[in-house]
Protein backbone atom coordinates (compact mmCIF):
# COMPACT_ATOMS: atom_id res chain seq x y z
CA UNK A 1 0.00 0.00 0.00
CA UNK A 2 1.29 3.62 -0.61
CA UNK A 3 2.33 5.27 2.21
CA UNK A 4 0.61 8.97 2.32
CA UNK A 5 2.62 11.50 4.10
CA UNK A 6 0.38 13.43 5.83
CA UNK A 7 -0.84 14.39 9.83
CA UNK A 8 -3.36 12.45 11.03
CA UNK A 9 -5.00 14.17 14.10
CA UNK A 10 -8.64 13.08 15.56
CA UNK A 11 -11.10 15.22 17.64
CA UNK A 12 -13.68 13.49 20.31
CA UNK A 13 -16.22 15.42 22.09
CA UNK A 14 -17.11 13.08 24.90
CA UNK A 15 -19.89 13.16 28.02
CA UNK A 16 -20.15 10.94 30.44
CA UNK A 17 -19.08 7.86 28.69
CA UNK A 18 -15.64 6.59 30.10
CA UNK A 19 -15.40 3.24 29.11
CA UNK A 20 -16.67 4.15 25.64
CA UNK A 21 -14.11 6.81 24.81
CA UNK A 22 -10.79 4.75 26.61
CA UNK A 23 -12.03 2.36 23.67
CA UNK A 24 -12.52 4.58 20.75
CA UNK A 25 -9.27 6.42 21.80
CA UNK A 26 -7.73 2.74 21.92
CA UNK A 27 -8.87 1.77 18.62
CA UNK A 28 -7.97 4.89 16.69
CA UNK A 29 -4.74 4.30 17.52
CA UNK A 30 -2.80 7.18 17.05
CA UNK A 31 0.31 9.14 19.18
CA UNK A 32 -1.35 11.14 22.64
CA UNK A 33 -0.44 14.47 21.39
CA UNK A 34 -2.75 13.67 17.69
CA UNK A 35 -5.55 13.07 19.48
CA UNK A 36 -8.01 16.14 21.57
CA UNK A 37 -10.91 14.67 23.84
CA UNK A 38 -13.40 17.36 24.59
CA UNK A 39 -14.77 17.08 27.97
CA UNK A 40 -18.64 18.68 27.57
CA UNK A 41 -19.53 18.54 31.23
CA UNK A 42 -18.80 15.23 32.19
CA UNK A 43 -19.48 14.09 36.00
CA UNK A 44 -16.81 13.05 37.07
CA UNK A 45 -14.48 14.97 34.92
CA UNK A 46 -12.28 12.29 32.20
CA UNK A 47 -9.12 11.07 33.17
CA UNK A 48 -6.90 8.60 32.66
CA UNK A 49 -6.59 9.18 28.81
CA UNK A 50 -4.06 8.99 26.38
CA UNK A 51 -4.41 11.96 25.14
CA UNK A 52 -4.92 15.95 25.14
CA UNK A 53 -8.20 16.79 27.27
CA UNK A 54 -10.46 20.16 27.66
CA UNK A 55 -13.19 20.95 29.62
CA UNK A 56 -16.13 22.46 27.92
CA UNK A 57 -18.89 23.48 30.40
CA UNK A 58 -21.81 23.81 27.77
CA UNK A 59 -25.22 22.12 28.34
CA UNK A 60 -26.64 21.49 25.83
CA UNK A 61 -23.66 21.05 23.99
CA UNK A 62 -23.02 23.04 20.82
CA UNK A 63 -21.68 19.88 18.63
CA UNK A 64 -20.48 21.93 15.90
CA UNK A 65 -18.88 24.18 17.72
CA UNK A 66 -16.90 21.87 19.73
CA UNK A 67 -16.11 20.69 16.59
CA UNK A 68 -14.44 23.47 15.45
CA UNK A 69 -12.71 24.09 18.45
CA UNK A 70 -11.02 20.83 18.02
CA UNK A 71 -10.21 21.38 14.26
CA UNK A 72 -8.75 24.99 15.01
CA UNK A 73 -6.65 22.68 17.29
CA UNK A 74 -5.00 19.91 14.94
CA UNK A 75 -4.93 23.54 12.41
CA UNK A 76 -2.24 24.61 14.82
CA UNK A 77 -1.09 21.33 16.01
CA UNK A 78 -0.07 20.78 12.10
CA UNK A 79 2.15 23.76 11.76
CA UNK A 80 1.70 23.86 7.81
CA UNK A 81 1.79 20.68 7.34
CA UNK A 82 -0.60 18.15 5.02
CA UNK A 83 -2.83 16.90 7.25
CA UNK A 84 -6.18 15.56 8.30
CA UNK A 85 -8.57 15.58 10.90
CA UNK A 86 -11.03 12.87 12.22
CA UNK A 87 -14.05 14.27 13.75
CA UNK A 88 -15.32 11.13 16.06
CA UNK A 89 -18.10 10.29 18.37
CA UNK A 90 -17.12 8.63 21.55
CA UNK A 91 -18.77 5.28 21.44
CA UNK A 92 -16.75 3.93 18.46
CA UNK A 93 -14.77 0.77 17.21
CA UNK A 94 -12.48 1.49 15.01
CA UNK A 95 -10.75 -0.55 12.70
CA UNK A 96 -6.73 -1.30 12.46
CA UNK A 97 -5.47 1.54 9.37
CA UNK A 98 -8.65 3.35 9.58
CA UNK A 99 -6.75 7.00 9.41
CA UNK A 100 -4.42 5.93 7.21
CA UNK A 101 -7.12 4.45 4.63
CA UNK A 102 -9.05 7.61 4.83
CA UNK A 103 -6.51 9.55 4.59
CA UNK A 104 -5.05 7.48 1.10
CA UNK A 105 -8.61 7.63 -0.10
CA UNK A 106 -8.55 12.00 -0.02
CA UNK A 107 -5.09 12.03 -1.43
CA UNK A 108 -5.86 9.51 -4.45
CA UNK A 109 -9.41 11.06 -5.66
CA UNK A 110 -9.27 14.60 -4.46
CA UNK A 111 -11.72 14.45 -2.03
CA UNK A 112 -12.19 16.79 1.39
CA UNK A 113 -14.23 14.70 3.14
CA UNK A 114 -13.55 10.57 3.84
CA UNK A 115 -15.92 8.82 5.45
CA UNK A 116 -16.21 4.50 5.96
CA UNK A 117 -18.38 2.19 4.46
CA UNK A 118 -21.98 1.73 6.28
CA UNK A 119 -23.65 -0.39 3.50
CA UNK A 120 -20.82 -2.83 2.17
CA UNK A 121 -20.34 -1.18 -0.79
CA UNK A 122 -17.12 -2.86 -0.96
CA UNK A 123 -15.24 -0.04 -3.74
CA UNK A 124 -14.61 3.95 -3.19
CA UNK A 125 -17.32 6.00 -4.07
CA UNK A 126 -16.38 9.60 -4.80
CA UNK A 127 -19.56 12.09 -4.39
CA UNK A 128 -19.23 15.57 -5.85
CA UNK A 129 -22.99 16.55 -6.86
CA UNK A 130 -24.21 18.82 -4.46
CA UNK A 131 -27.44 17.98 -2.66
CA UNK A 132 -29.39 15.08 -1.06
CA UNK A 133 -28.03 11.44 -1.54
CA UNK A 134 -30.46 8.77 -2.08
CA UNK A 135 -30.24 6.17 -1.09
CA UNK A 136 -30.09 7.81 2.41
CA UNK A 137 -27.96 4.90 3.25
CA UNK A 138 -24.60 6.21 1.46
CA UNK A 139 -24.75 10.05 3.49
CA UNK A 140 -21.80 10.22 5.51
CA UNK A 141 -21.25 8.81 8.88
CA UNK A 142 -21.92 11.76 10.84
CA UNK A 143 -20.39 10.30 14.25
CA UNK A 144 -17.15 9.32 12.40
CA UNK A 145 -15.47 10.99 9.33
CA UNK A 146 -12.25 12.71 8.12
CA UNK A 147 -11.50 16.15 6.98
CA UNK A 148 -8.65 17.67 4.82
CA UNK A 149 -6.94 20.32 6.56
CA UNK A 150 -6.11 22.00 3.70
CA UNK A 151 -9.77 22.35 2.72
CA UNK A 152 -10.38 24.77 5.57
CA UNK A 153 -13.79 23.84 6.86
CA UNK A 154 -14.88 24.63 9.91
CA UNK A 155 -18.54 23.71 11.07
CA UNK A 156 -21.75 25.77 10.57
CA UNK A 157 -22.59 26.75 14.46
CA UNK A 158 -25.95 27.37 13.81
CA UNK A 159 -26.51 24.01 13.74
CA UNK A 160 -25.73 23.14 17.31
CA UNK A 161 -26.46 19.00 17.68
CA UNK A 162 -27.71 17.45 14.05
CA UNK A 163 -27.51 18.42 10.74
CA UNK A 164 -24.02 20.18 11.10
CA UNK A 165 -22.45 17.03 9.34
CA UNK A 166 -25.15 17.71 6.49
CA UNK A 167 -23.82 21.02 5.96
CA UNK A 168 -20.21 19.70 5.80
CA UNK A 169 -20.87 17.47 3.83
CA UNK A 170 -23.08 19.68 0.86
CA UNK A 171 -20.11 22.49 0.91
CA UNK A 172 -17.51 19.30 0.67
CA UNK A 173 -19.01 18.13 -2.61
CA UNK A 174 -18.54 21.59 -4.07
CA UNK A 175 -14.70 22.13 -3.09
CA UNK A 176 -13.83 18.22 -4.41
CA UNK A 177 -16.06 16.09 -3.17
CA UNK A 178 -16.63 13.58 -0.83
CA UNK A 179 -15.33 9.59 -0.71
CA UNK A 180 -17.25 6.78 0.82
CA UNK A 181 -14.13 4.30 1.52
CA UNK A 182 -15.46 1.23 0.61
CA UNK A 183 -14.30 -2.01 2.78
CA UNK A 184 -13.61 0.27 5.77
CA UNK A 185 -16.23 0.02 8.47
CA UNK A 186 -16.78 1.56 12.01
CA UNK A 187 -19.12 -0.03 14.75
CA UNK A 188 -21.02 2.55 16.46
CA UNK A 189 -22.13 1.63 19.78
CA UNK A 190 -24.69 3.58 20.76
CA UNK A 191 -26.59 5.18 17.96
CA UNK A 192 -28.95 8.13 18.02
CA UNK A 193 -29.07 7.50 22.11
CA UNK A 194 -28.03 10.67 23.43
CA UNK A 195 -30.59 12.32 21.10
CA UNK A 196 -33.14 9.94 21.95
CA UNK A 197 -32.87 10.18 25.67
CA UNK A 198 -32.51 14.02 26.02
CA UNK A 199 -35.61 15.94 25.34
CA UNK A 200 -33.83 19.21 24.76
CA UNK A 201 -31.94 17.57 22.13
CA UNK A 202 -34.81 16.19 20.41
CA UNK A 203 -36.00 19.46 20.33
CA UNK A 204 -32.59 20.72 18.86
CA UNK A 205 -32.65 18.86 16.40
CA UNK A 206 -36.34 19.86 15.06
CA UNK A 207 -34.71 23.45 15.01
CA UNK A 208 -31.69 22.25 13.75
CA UNK A 209 -33.42 20.73 10.81
CA UNK A 210 -35.23 24.45 10.14
CA UNK A 211 -32.28 26.31 10.07
CA UNK A 212 -30.92 23.41 7.48
CA UNK A 213 -34.03 24.05 5.27
CA UNK A 214 -33.39 27.86 5.36
CA UNK A 215 -30.43 28.25 4.46
CA UNK A 216 -30.18 25.55 1.90
CA UNK A 217 -33.89 25.44 1.16
CA UNK A 218 -34.28 21.15 0.89
CA UNK A 219 -34.25 18.43 3.65
CA UNK A 220 -30.87 17.14 4.02
CA UNK A 221 -31.85 13.58 1.85
CA UNK A 222 -34.45 12.10 -0.12
CA UNK A 223 -36.41 9.24 0.90
CA UNK A 224 -35.96 5.79 -0.68
CA UNK A 225 -39.35 5.05 -2.74
CA UNK A 226 -42.14 3.93 -0.28
CA UNK A 227 -39.56 5.11 3.09
CA UNK A 228 -41.62 6.17 5.93
CA UNK A 229 -39.02 7.63 8.06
Amino acid sequence: MMTIMTLTFAVIPTHDRPAELRQTVATLALPPERVLVIDNAGTPPVSSVPAAVIRDEEQPPNLSRLWNIGLDWAHEQAAGEKYVVALLNDDLVLPPGFMGAMAEAMDRTGAVIAYPDQIGRGEDWHNTVQGPIMPRHNRLTGYAFVLSGQAGLRADERFRWWYGDDDLEWRAQAMGGTVLVGGVTVEHLHPNASTAGNPLLRDQSKMDKQAFVAKWGQSAWERKPGETT
